[in-house]
């Protein structure tokens, strides 16, 4: 019902596992305390602010975060770590409650296809964008890779990937007792990045009674998105792909474990238990669509590059700016068509304008 996990045929787990958003068209934060479902009596606000905004709000009891009162531009900032998603998913439910005729009361979808989670990140759309989202597949009993398995196939190139770069990060106590692995695929600084690593140790590193410590192996593969491919990855979901297509689909286009059984890797065969893994599903990718350029850009780029080399020419000339003049009817004949609509929408009368003699002329 909630959405932000499910379990596959394959007895694998995918979970949402981080949330962050900004919002600049609401303007107060205890309108996004509501939207979240809580009251604002639910925080407590930090003594110290973080990542350029003076002011920080924390849930009680849970790792949500409201960031505020940063730069016009910056918004309100909501951070929501792993275990507190499903807090914030029961709370959040409350807000879509409504009376029905029989005299109860039933959760209200936009869509007969919706969980909450797909629900929350519609609104979350309207409101605002993603600037995270992490997706996870947990393989509790590693009946798939371990983290030697991994690294090994990565030591015998057996894996295809988008990644240029991986490390292997183990951490232990002095007296070497293992207490943290990951093997990190891509940079932290890019848009999406992989984690695999031994949530085990992870879980048991916070865990002081050793009774309590998990024993049974557990590996996750957890993918972080940022920015523009979180915003992608939203909206697959909000469009009513499952969490598990989601997350394998993605998982899939930027890694995969192979047979070597072809000079060109790019076309060797899927290990057999990696295609298990993924369960066959379809690559999906994040793509994003190259922006054109800016006026500003473009003005920006003709002062850093050109500028040098025209004012050297006119220099020579004596200071004669004929090299301008005298080509400028020939630079607009050949403008592109893209140049051409941002010349329109800064200028929208430019073309009768120019007909009539351009002004520098006169």
């Amino acid at each position: 019902m909630f959405g932000d996990n499910a379990t596959l045929t394959n007895a694998l787990s995918v979970s949402i596992d981080w949330i962050a958003f900004t919002t600049v068209s609401v303007k107060d934060v205890s309108e996004v305390f509501s939207f979240l479902g809580y009251q604002s009596t639910d925080f407590l606000q930090l003594p110290k602010g973080a990542n350029g905004y003076m002011t920080v709000y924390r849930l009680k009891g849970y790792p949500v975060s409201v960031m505020a009162d940063g730069t016009e531009c910056m918004g309100i900032h909501v951070v929501i770590t792993g275990s507190a998603i499903r807090d914030v998913m029961e709370h959040y439910q409350e807000t879509l409650m409504t009376e029905t005729p029989f005299g109860g009361e039933a959760v209200e979808l936009s869509d007969f296809g919706n969980t909450i989670m797909t629900e929350f990140l519609r609104d979350v759309q309207r409101i605002g964008w993603f600037t995270r989202l992490d997706l996870a597949i947990d393989d509790r009993g590693c009946r798939y890779f371990t983290l030697d398995d991994v690294r090994r196939f990565l030591d015998r190139q057996e894996v295809v990937s988008k990644f240029r770069t991986f490390r292997d990060v183990c951490e232990s106590t002095l007296s070497l007792e293992p207490v943290g692995r990951t093997i990190y695929l891509g940079s932290r600084q890019s848009e999406v990045m992989l984690r695999v690593y031994d949530k085990m140790l992870e879980r048991n590193r916070k865990i002081e009674d050793e009774k309590e410590r998990l024993l049974e192996p557990w590996v996750r593969w957890e993918l972080e998105l940022k920015n523009q491919r979180a915003n992608i990855a939203a909206d697959m979901l909000v469009k009513s792909k499952s969490l598990g297509e989601v997350v394998t689909g993605i998982l899939n286009n930027y890694v995969r474990i192979i047979i070597p059984d072809d000079s060109n890797r790019s076309r060797c065969s899927l290990h057999p238990l990696w295609a298990e893994f993924v369960e066959t599903i379809k690559k999906l990718r994040l793509y994003v669509e190259k922006a054109g350029k800016t006026i500003k850009e473009k003005r920006s780029w003709l002062v850093r590059s050109v500028l040098p080399t025209l004012a050297g020419v006119i220099i020579a000339d004596g200071g004669c700016f004929d090299i301008i003049t005298d080509h400028f009817d020939d630079a607009v004949a050949r403008m592109s068509g893209h140049m051409q609509t941002l010349v329109t929408q800064a200028c929208p009368g430019w073309r009768s304008d120019w007909n009539s003699g351009p002004a520098w002329c006169t």
